[in-house]
């Protein structure tokens, strides 16, 4: 029985800034255009710098290596995220 996983790449995970919109002419000549991008909140809230030096110091799960990219099983950050959820304030009395 296979199972399916799913993965994310950093993209998904890290904040990204807005990108405005450009058009420059490389060495050859040819023109090239940049769509502008608006800013997005990734699923853990960090700058990818963040999440890369939270991962050097043992504090965020590693990536793994496939075919080149690096990613990150959604079920190892889903686990992250749920050990650092602030406590709930339900208190039985």
């Amino acid at each position: 029985m296979k199972t399916h996983e799913e993965f994310l790449r950093m993209s998904d995970l890290a904040n990204q800034s807005e990108r405005k919109a450009r058009t420059y002419t490389t060495q050859s000549g040819r023109q090239r255009i940049i769509t502008a991008k608006k800013a997005r909140r990734g699923i853990v809230g960090f700058s990818s710098k963040h999440i890369y030096k939270m991962i050097n110091e043992n504090r965020f799960p590693a990536p793994i290596k496939i075919d080149g990219a690096s990613l990150w099983r959604l079920s190892d950050i889903n686990k992250w995220i749920e050990s650092h959820s602030a406590p709930s304030n339900n208190k039985e009395a």
